[in-house]
């Protein structure tokens, strides 16, 4: 008969979450549950009957650590309803803005996970000190870019608030250049960690935590709402997923479930890569691959951005609010945001949906537990960095 192991809160990730396994005679999970126990804020409720700038400044509170990806999805949200069309070097600088913030958030993840994978402390403090100063430069990218490192003001609707100077663009890739050789030498160390883990724990790393599910993707290292068909697209309420069986389970998770042709999707570094490299590493480990691999990637195409971006360009264009209906798709560090909005004539919202990175995954996890040992599924979660 099935035990059921509760471990609450999970710890070492971004979000706030519990996990409920019901595990055999012999340590392996038959079924899993996780939950997302984050707090319910309102925000959709909030937005309904303000003004678009509001909205746009008001949603990159929903994270402290992603907050340029939800000013990013609400601005092109509100764009696509509205009509505007932001200068070309406000969407550069605001790509620039979110690769920093995904550099800063990426490295974030293998702090919280080096415990997993690294027992000896000399080693784990020199980690930790080239992940902080990598870090410290992702955080000044969008200090500069954005105009603040928490949430960046300058991401407006209509593209950018202002341009940087030529100082600003020669000292951002000078600190990149930084980045770069830290990354290189933190990508390495962190195989060679993940590849010795397997080792002693004597796992496959091919089929560890491997599952079916499907990837979804937007785009590399920025996003389009043409990627994804909306009609494809569902979000269940708890109880909808999991059953009146298990309504206890339901009345825990707050939030709801989207779901892609009716089933559970991966978003995320490994997502990306999958659908734009065609990759097909199945193994769970492999997100900590892609994700260091991505970083580095964020890095040359932030530099990249650099080279071309002309500092002397204007950044936001000028609109006038009238009615429509827009979405905003954004690649968040874990995964594809979407933001939806409608808005009246004035530029009043109506109606405002948001479908956060992290949601898409909760119950991927659940599929990628399963059938593993309950000792690994905290190791299993922290993959996903949700």
């Amino acid at each position: 008969m099935a035990e059921t192991v509760e471990l609450s809160p999970t710890t070492r990730h971004e979000g706030h979450g519990k996990l409920v396994l019901l595990v055999d005679d012999e340590g392996y999970v038959e079924r899993a549950f996780y939950l997302n126990t984050s707090a319910i804020r309102g925000f959709e409720a909030m937005a309904k009957g303000r003004p678009a700038e509001f909205v746009q400044v008001a949603v990159m509170r929903i994270c402290g650590i992603c907050q340029a990806t939800h000013g990013t999805a609400s601005a092109e949200a509100f764009e696509r309803a509205m009509g505007i069309e932001p200068p070309k070097a406000g969407r550069q600088l605001r790509e620039l803005c979110a690769l920093g913030n995904r550099i800063q958030s990426h490295v974030l993840h293998q702090l919280l996970v080096l415990d997993d994978f690294v027992e000896d402390e000399k080693e784990k403090v020199e980690a930790i000190k080239r992940i902080q100063q990598i870090r410290k430069i992702g955080q000044y990218v969008v200090d500069v870019v954005g105009g603040e490192g928490i949430h960046p003001p300058n991401i407006r609707i209509g593209g950018m608030a202002s341009n940087i100077t030529e100082t600003a663009r020669r000292k951002l890739y000078r600190r990149l250049r930084e980045a770069r050789d830290l990354m290189e030498e933190q990508h390495e160390f962190m195989m060679d960690a993940i590849e010795s883990y397997c080792e002693e724990e004597g796992i496959d790393m091919e089929t560890f935590g491997k599952h079916d599910q499907p990837f979804l993707a937007t785009h590399p290292t920025y996003g389009d709402p043409e990627k994804i068909d909306f009609d494809r697209v569902v979000e269940l309420r708890p109880i909808e997923y999991y059953g009146k069986e298990n309504l206890e389970i339901a009345l825990e998770h707050n939030g709801q479930i989207p779901l892609y042709d009716g089933v559970p999707v991966e978003v995320g570094p490994r997502a990306r890569y999958a659908v734009f490299d065609a990759v097909d590493a199945r193994g769970v480990l492999y997100i900590h691959v892609y994700r260091s691999m991505e970083t580095l990637a964020a890095i040359d195409r932030a530099m990249n951005i650099l080279d071309e971006l002309n500092t002397s360009a204007p950044t936001l264009a000028e609109w006038e609010p009238k009615a429509g209906f827009g979405i905003g798709v954004h690649e968040a560090p874990r995964g594809t945001n979407v933001h939806m909005a409608e808005v009246d004539e004035k530029g009043i919202v109506k109606n405002y949906r948001i479908i956060a990175a992290s949601t898409w995954n909760f119950p991927t996890v659940e599929k990628a537990i399963e059938g593993e040992k309950a000792d690994y599924a905290e190791v299993i979660m922290r993959c996903y960095d949700i």
